[in-house]
């Protein structure tokens, strides 16, 4: 057998919402590295976002910030942001819409000033979801935070925005608005009284990085293989050989999976490494 570059999401994917890596997908991961298989984790997340239960997992790369800053055994061989123009139109955009938003940079995130108040709790938001919590537990740790007033766009520059809003029509308008700039997406929401989502660059994100990695190091695409959980992976499990998705994923992700597997609770990844005969 060929052997696999395996992409693999953290939340949601190898990262049950409790913050830990399971052992046995741990001890799967290094069971696949041993065979000669090489493994990434293809994340939203931005390099110094990264969980501490990742520290101890062997890996071969790390694409981050939703495909625009890739590492391959500790060099970073692409790093790409957005244009300075269009985010400063998005931004503009945002703004007028009171839309709260966080800037992704490659080293710190930059907080809007009406999203100090929601990260911090110091508003309640109903039926947070699990990206909500994430951003919450990231902000409160004040870890590589800023609030928008210290960004300096000269030197941090933006791969990705996260955003949130507060109606079903706002969510539409924003999708409406940055639909043929981004890919834009959304967060399966826990009630109307908010809606989550990202807006991702249509030249850098996990698709894209998935293929450029395969050129890079002279795999082929048909070597690849991606496990993903939500709609941030959209583009990395269409791009993919085998794009496969978590039982716990979005209905739209599994609607264009090659498989579904168990879920992250019951180590799906690992699972389905076995049915394929990779560990």
């Amino acid at each position: 057998m060929e052997k696999k570059l395996i992409f693999l999401d953290i939340d949601g994917t190898i990262l049950p919402l409790d913050g830990e890596v399971h052992r046995t997908v741990k001890e799967g991961l290094q069971e696949a590295r041993r065979r000669g298989h090489q493994i990434f984790i293809c994340t939203g997340r931005s390099p110094h976002m990264l969980p501490e239960s990742l520290k101890d997992v062997e890996l071969d790369g790390i694409v981050a910030s939703a495909g625009s800053d890739i590492w391959i055994r500790g060099e970073n061989v692409l790093r790409e942001s957005l244009d300075r123009r269009l985010l400063e139109d998005t931004l503009e955009f945002l703004e007028q819409m009171e839309v709260i938003y966080i800037l992704e940079g490659f080293e710190r995130v930059y907080v809007s000033k009406s999203g100090e108040n929601i990260l911090s709790e110091s508003v309640p938001v109903p039926g947070d979801n699990p990206e909500i919590v994430r951003w919450k537990t990231l902000f409160n740790s004040r870890k590589n935070v800023g609030d928008i007033e210290t960004w300096r766009k000269e030197q941090a520059p933006i791969p990705k925005i996260s955003f949130i809003t507060w109606s079903r029509e706002e969510a539409k308008r924003v999708y409406g608005a940055f639909k043929e700039m981004f890919h834009v997406v959304f967060f399966p929401p826990r009630s109307d009284c908010f809606f989550n989502g990202e807006l991702i660059s249509r030249t850098a994100n996990k698709g894209t990085a998935v293929r450029w990695t395969a050129e890079y190091l002279k795999a082929g695409i048909q070597n690849t293989i991606a496990f993903g959980d939500s709609m941030n992976d959209y583009q990395m499990i269409e791009e993919a050989a085998c794009g496969v998705v978590m039982a716990n994923g979005d209905p739209q992700l599994k609607a264009i999976a090659d498989r579904v597997c168990e879920s992250v609770e019951e180590d799906g990844v690992v699972k389905e490494l076995k049915r394929m005969e990779l560990i």
